[in-house]
């Protein structure tokens, strides 16, 4: 699986090994930079794309490129020769990535520079022109309102929903220096990595792992830190009553593909507050518990298993992608693995 460079510094590799680069028609090479803007054009809205520098026969012009589309959330990764860009987008912010290099970015009358190892760049709906010195990086295309709705679910039901109507509104430079900020950068770039993992081994990612909440929920974290850390707790008279009702749901739909986000809308918990709670009623979070039902879902149909059940589908389908980890975690909790369970139904 791709780790980000341990440092984080430009140019920290010459290969690329960007997210969603070298994944079997997922990703291409080009040496011509029309067939780039063309391609480009697909899946970003691009006005206009041109070299940096005139293609050399010693320094030939090269772009591995690569995209995704994650439920709401577009990913794009780019490596290599710079590029000058202009798009307009009316309706999607975008979040710039950076692995090396740095981007110089016009936003209105503003200059900004996005610097590998350094920085972050949101960039709000609307026109916005690029140039790179070298490509090298993921943008991410996020919808405003509904980044505005994770956020709200995550800081809770008491929280000031005007507060949150400003987020990826303007342009942001996230500095990586700043309090706090390292942890989240850093759990940003491993869920990137993750995501080529999974679309690597499976060839696109299972609805029910909820990637791009992940993406989104990190992505909240970093640009409203200070709005979620005014999320306040709900009155302790609706607590019981809120939390039976969010597990019979959860007991009732524990096959389908459940958010952290969709947990804490349904019950106006902020996000601290849904851990809190499960945690005193269960010893573990909310998505721990869902775990464990699942389980429980993974055990029942082993023991009603028909002639083409696998160990390796059942894990799958309770959203498992690691069969030593759904082996593990089964073992652990029913004392017997999953392979053993499913000989005796087939003996039987």
């Amino acid at each position: 699986m791709l780790t980000p460079p341990e440092h984080w510094t430009p140019d920290c590799a010459r290969e690329p090994r960007l997210p969603l680069l070298g994944l079997p028609g997922r990703s291409l090479t080009f040496s011509d930079p029309v067939e780039v803007g063309e391609r480009l054009g697909t899946l970003l809205p691009v006005r206009s794309c041109d070299p940096v520098h005139p293609a050399r026969a010693a320094v030939p012009f090269r772009c591995h490129m690569g995209g995704l589309q994650l439920g709401a959330l577009g990913l794009v990764s780019l490596w290599g020769t710079g590029l000058h860009g202009e798009l307009e987008d009316p309706e999607m912010a975008t979040l710039v990535v950076p692995y090396r290099g740095r981007g110089h970015f016009r936003i209105g009358r503003r200059s900004l520079l996005n610097l590998a190892g350094h920085t972050l760049l949101l960039i709000p709906p609307g026109p916005w022109r690029t140039s790179n010195d070298y490509l090298g990086g993921v943008t991410i295309r996020i919808d405003p309102a509904q980044l505005q709705a994770v956020g709200r679910a995550m800081a809770g039901a008491l929280a000031r929903p005007e507060r949150w109507l400003a987020l990826a509104r303007a342009p942001l430079v996230l500095t990586q220096a700043e309090k706090g900020r390292a942890a989240r950068f850093a759990r940003l770039y491993r869920s990137l990595a993750f995501l080529h993992g999974v679309v690597r081994r499976h060839g696109a990612v299972p609805d029910n792992l909820r990637l791009d909440d992940l993406l989104q929920r990190q992505i909240v974290e970093l640009l409203a830190a200070g709005l979620l850390a005014e999320s306040a707790a709900p009155e302790p008279s609706a607590v019981d009553t809120t939390l039976d009702s969010l597990i019979d749901w959860m007991h009732a739909h524990r096959h389908e593909a459940i958010s952290l986000t969709e947990l804490e809308q349904r019950s106006h918990y902020s996000r601290r507050y849904l851990q809190y709670a499960f945690k005193a009623r269960f010893g573990c979070g909310p998505m721990q518990y869902l775990r464990r039902q699942r389980l429980w879902r993974a055990r029942h149909r082993l023991e009603r298993a028909d002639p083409g059940t696998t160990v390796s589908g059942v894990a799958l389908a309770c959203g498992y992608l690691s069969l030593a980890c759904f082996r593990r975690d089964f073992r652990q909790r029913f004392a017997i693995s999953p392979s053993e369970l499913l000989a005796r139904r087939r003996a039987a």
